[in-house]
């Protein structure tokens, strides 16, 4: 087993490129992807009827204190114009002691553009009514109570970054390990693998040398991904590690079993590379790779979902590190995983020795 296991290290030691170009496209891909979903600030266009432009200026560059929101002073021609035009949904129109939305269509961010002002005008005016009453006074507005909160905002920036790190480097890594897998084709199809089966290597060590081989380039390729991706986008996997590190080397395990059988069912090396990308794509698209589940209200795909392998490892990860699961509470997708590793390796192994026979 030994041997096999060396000889495919010395194989990839010489042309690593396939592995180095997979990882460089996870990284590229989600670096992209995450960093267009992350925390991003509520743009909200401002005018005003009654306040002079150095008084708007003052205003506004207060409201913009909070970071989670950006004024941006405009004519009221102008924002009526834009919302003809559908570029954006509602104005503001600010005064000394109110505010007037100026509405063309709903907006998802209205509400809470509106709550901000609210409590901001609510602040404003009572100072206002408390210096008047004590005109003597210096007096400014100070947090009595400090809470410390996670943003809505924050925590689903950082729930989908996340899910892109887990999906994309899940993706990828099927593509890694089935490419890989084309030597054992090669092997299968040139004869060189009967002639293994007929040498003093038993079976079982010839194919404990290649299962763990592609297991551990796999493993090894989403752990460095994971510490990579994590250390860019600043998010910490702060799961049960025992659970994470089993659901890994499970989702790691049936992708090499589903190498085996389409090694074993493929006749030609073109006819298994057009296969490769296929099977990666409907799997990592229908197990929820590249979008939510949530929304997909499809009945049969939302059977077809739970036949991915890379759902389970998704959704298991995220719960485990959400939820903060132990490992007991995380069994489900790893027997999930191991079942159909064992259904996919136990086929294509059997398809394997008929070839060979």
């Amino acid at each position: 087993m030994l041997t096999v296991y060396a000889l495919q290290w010395k194989r990839l030691i010489k042309k690593p490129f396939l592995v180095l170009l997979f990882m460089g496209l996870t990284i590229m891909m989600v670096t992209v992807v995450a960093g267009s979903q992350g925390n991003q600030k509520t743009t909200v266009r401002a005018f005003s009827e009654t306040l002079s432009s150095d008084q708007l200026d003052t205003l506004v560059n207060t409201l913009n204190e909070d970071e989670n929101f950006h004024f941006e002073q405009m004519t009221r021609e102008d924002i009526q114009e834009d919302i003809r035009m559908d570029r954006y949904g509602y104005g503001v129109n600010l005064d000394t002691e109110n505010y007037r939305f100026l509405v063309g269509r709903e907006s998802q961010t209205m509400a809470i553009v509106d709550q901000y002002l609210q409590q901001f005008y609510r602040e404003k005016n009572t100072l206002a009514e408390v210096r008047a009453d004590f005109p003597g006074s210096d007096l400014e507005a100070n947090e009595v109570v400090k809470i410390q909160t996670n943003s809505l905002t924050e925590l689903s920036g950082n729930i989908t970054s996340m899910s892109v790190i887990l999906g994309m480097t899940f993706y990828f890594s099927i593509y890694s390990i089935l490419f890989l897998m084309l030597n054992l084709f090669e092997e299968k199809k040139s004869g060189t693998w009967n002639r293994l089966i007929f040498s003093p290597i038993s079976k079982t060590q010839l194919y404990l040398g290649h299962l763990v081989f592609y297991v551990t380039i796999g493993f090894l390729q989403v752990l460095t991904l994971f510490i990579i991706l994590s250390q860019l986008l600043s998010i910490e996997f702060t799961g049960n590690t025992p659970a994470l590190l089993a659901i890994t080397f499970s989702y790691i395990l049936c992708i090499v079993s589903i190498g085996i059988l389409l090694t074993a069912l493929s006749r030609t090396v073109s006819m298994l590379q057009v296969i490769i990308p296929i099977v990666a794509t409907a799997m990592a698209m229908l197990g929820g790779a590249f979008w939510p589940l949530q929304v997909v209200n499809n009945a049969f795909l939302e059977f077809a979902a739970e036949l991915m392998p890379i759902k389970h490892a998704v959704y298991g990860m995220m719960e485990t590190i959400l939820q903060n699961r132990s490992f007991l509470e995380s069994i489900q997708p790893i027997s999930i995983l191991l079942l159909m590793s064992v259904l996919f390796m136990g086929v294509g192994i059997n398809l394997m020795e008929r070839v060979s026979r």
